[in-house]
C-alpha cells in the first residue's frame, strides 16, 4: 500500500507541476498580448511606420512612410508612395455586337488611351502639430509639407483591332498605338476590346520628375491599438516630358491632384 500511495503521489506532482506550467505560460502570453495592445499608444513617442492608401482626383495610390520626431511637435517621415494615374476624361468602355465574338474576348478598355500611367515617388517631408485634441480631447490637427521625386512609368497599351487579310477574311490583331495604325486605334468600329495587361511590359519607358505635397492631417494622440492618420491634401508634379495620358487631349509636362487617405500603423 505505502508504494501505491508513493506512486499515486509522484503522479500527482507531476500532473501539478504540468498544470502550474501551463497557467504560468497562459499568464505570459496575455501579459505579451497586453504589451502588443498596448504598444505605441503613448502620446510621447519619437518613431512611427505607417501603411496606407490614398484616393486621388487623378487615380489612387498605395503609401508606406517611417516617421521620426526631432520633438514631439515636429515630425520628420520619409514616404514611398506608388500611383496610378488618370484623365479626369477616361471612359471605360466595351463593345457591345456579337458579330466577331469568336475571334477574341470583348475586354473593356479605354478609348484613346495610348499609355498606361503609374508613378513611383520617394520624398521627405515634416509634420507640425497645429491643433492639438481639438475632438474628444484625443484627435489633433496636424499640417504637413513633403516634396520629393517622382519617376513616371508608361506601358503602352494594347487593343485587339479588327482586320481583314487579303480574302476579306476577319482576325484580331493586338497592337499598340503608332502613326500608322492610328485610324484603327481611334476608330471605334474597329476596336474588339483591350489586350492583357502584361502586354507591352518589356516596353517599359520612364519620365523623371519632382513634385511637392502640403496636406492637413488628423491624428489621435492616445490611440487605441493601430494608429490611424486622416489625411486631406494636394500634389503637384512636373516632370522633364509632357505625360501622353489620352491621344485626343492635351498632355502636360506637370500633374496636379487632390486626395483624401487613410494610414495604419505604429508607434514607439
Amino acid at each position: 500500500m505505502n508504494a501505491q500511495d508513493k506512486i499515486w503521489q509522484s503522479v500527482n506532482a507531476q500532473k501539478n507541476k504540468v498544470q502550474e506550467k501551463a497557467k504560468t505560460q497562459q499568464q505570459k502570453t496575455k501579459i505579451r498580448i497586453k504589451q502588443l495592445k498596448e504598444w505605441g499608444t503613448d502620446s510621447n513617442y519619437w518613431h512611427a511606420v505607417y501603411i496606407g492608401g490614398r484616393l486621388h482626383t487623378t487615380g489612387w495610390s498605395g503609401q508606406v512612410h517611417y516617421h521620426f520626431n526631432k520633438t514631439p511637435k515636429d515630425e520628420s517621415f520619409l514616404r514611398l508612395q506608388v500611383a496610378e494615374i488618370r484623365h479626369e476624361k477616361e471612359v471605360r468602355q466595351q463593345r457591345q455586337d456579337t458579330a466577331y465574338r469568336g475571334l477574341t474576348a470583348y475586354r473593356p478598355y479605354i478609348f484613346g488611351k495610348q499609355y498606361k500611367v503609374y508613378t513611383t515617388q520617394l520624398g521627405y517631408g515634416r509634420q507640425w502639430k497645429i491643433i492639438p485634441s481639438i475632438l474628444q480631447g484625443n484627435i489633433s490637427l496636424k499640417a504637413s509639407l513633403e516634396a520629393g521625386l517622382s519617376l513616371t512609368l508608361l506601358k503602352p497599351v494594347y487593343l485587339n483591332l479588327l482586320r481583314y487579310d487579303a480574302w476579306q477574311q476577319a482576325y484580331a490583331s493586338s497592337e499598340t498605338y503608332t502613326e500608322d495604325n492610328q485610324d484603327l486605334f481611334l476608330s471605334r468600329n474597329r476596336i474588339l476590346g483591350a489586350d492583357k495587361w502584361s502586354n507591352g511590359l518589356n516596353e517599359l519607358r520612364c519620365i523623371p520628375g519632382i513634385y511637392i505635397s502640403p496636406s492637413v492631417i488628423f491624428s489621435p494622440d492616445r490611440p487605441s491599438g493601430f494608429v490611424q492618420q486622416f489625411q486631406i491634401g494636394a500634389q503637384l508634379a512636373c516632370y522633364t516630358k509632357a505625360i501622353p495620358l489620352l491621344l485626343q487631349q492635351k498632355n502636360t509636362f506637370w500633374q496636379a491632384s487632390f486626395f483624401v487617405g487613410i494610414s495604419l500603423g505604429k508607434r514607439w
